[in-house]
């Protein structure tokens, strides 16, 4: 396990790759390029202070989880990195600490990934084939704007996936309420934006110039999250597919 390893750069995680990670450059020093940033992108502080997650947001398991672990789609590098960078542009630059994603799991307790999560995302993952995902359409939301994947192509396929893993996890009872409920998979590409107006321009703009793209899921992605950080756990690939654009029936 990597549990300990440094944050790598989620565009390595996508390609699969194993090299280990560049040495991340003085906080002072960093910078965030479009393309191939470092998943966690800040550094902690001795003087930031902790927030504590909402209580829907943490895994019913009854303890104080030492870590909690984030699971994703992983697409194709040419459609991540497309996505990334309308991503930079339009998210706030101080706050954006992360490449684009499509978040399936938000907090997966740590005391469950040897006897649970891990041995049911590699048999979701063995039974699944590469499917296509097409971005399509931006919508608001409350501090920001998203870009929804189409229902149709890779929307449908993600959400049977998300319940193959959900079901036994839920029959487990430890899934946080957030985790509990459904998955409508997006890309955040802006939040946290308190300027109405700011937000309402943005979404016009992109509804204007963001006409659609294509990618294709090639696997599941495991992260663990450490104080804004996303730590590289493991990669499942999903079965190849020539056509790429089916997925087992795991509904």
């Amino acid at each position: 396990m990597a549990s300990g390893s440094a944050p790598l750069s989620y565009s390595a995680a996508v390609s699969g790759s194993n090299a280990p990670p560049r040495p991340q450059p003085p906080p002072q020093q960093q910078q965030q390029p479009p393309n191939h940033n470092h998943q966690p992108a800040s550094a902690p502080s001795g003087n930031r202070v902790k927030r504590s997650p909402s209580p829907s947001h943490k895994p019913n398991t009854g303890a104080d989880e030492e870590a909690v672990y984030v699971l994703t789609l992983l697409t194709d590098n040419p459609h991540h990195d497309r996505m990334t960078q309308l991503r930079a542009q339009y998210f706030p630059k101080k706050l954006n600490k992360l490449e684009a994603h499509l978040t399936l799991f938000h907090a997966l307790p740590g005391s469950k990934l040897e006897s649970s999560i891990i041995p049911v995302i590699q048999d979701v993952a063995s039974k699944t084939t590469s499917f296509k995902v097409l971005a399509t359409k931006p919508f608001r939301l409350k501090k920001g704007v998203a870009i929804s994947v189409a229902k149709n192509q890779g929307g449908v396929q993600t959400q049977g996936v998300h319940k193959a893993l959900q079901r036994p996890w839920v029959e487990e009872g430890w899934l946080s309420d957030q985790d509990r409920g459904g998955c409508h998979v997006h890309y955040t590409i802006m939040n946290k934006v308190d300027d109405e107006a700011e937000v309402a321009k943005s979404l016009e703009q992109v509804q204007q110039s963001f006409k659609t793209d294509a990618g294709v899921a090639e696997g599941l992605g495991l992260w663990r999250y450490d104080r804004g950080f996303w730590r590289r756990e493991r990669r499942f690939d999903f079965a190849k597919s020539g056509a790429g654009d089916e997925v087992a029936d795991q509904r």
